[in-house]
């Protein structure tokens, strides 16, 4: 994923978890919220998750997988996406089935690719 799209600051992170809209599943939370300035994301992936091998490990796919999305989504919005102990025993798959719901159910995400 491009360095462009990605969270940097501590205060947006704290500003999200605040003021944002949650949204959930068994293996990732979705926290969003409309921004003047063009999409940006962050992840969040907790020792719960596992060792850093495995954080890491998850962290690498989620980018991944978002990386693919951001044609699909909607532009202006902050993400921050918080992974659950259940992603350290995901497939890819299941991250990307995960990931994908999660955005749908949040209505930020067109079902369709263009």
């Amino acid at each position: 994923m491009q360095k462009k799209y990605r969270l940097k600051s501590g205060r947006v992170f704290n500003y999200l978890h605040k003021k944002g809209i949650s949204s959930a599943n068994k293996r990732l939370v979705l926290v969003y919220a409309p921004s003047k300035y063009p999409l940006k994301v962050g992840f969040i992936v907790s020792k719960k998750v596992g060792k850093a091998v495995v954080r890491n490990k998850v962290r690498r796919r989620l980018r991944e997988i978002f990386r693919s999305l951001i044609p699909r989504l909607e532009d202006n919005c902050n993400y921050v996406i918080i992974a659950r102990a259940e992603c350290a025993n995901s497939t890819f798959a299941q991250l990307k089935e995960s990931m994908e719901s999660i955005l749908i159910k949040a209505g930020k995400l067109s079902k369709t690719e263009d």
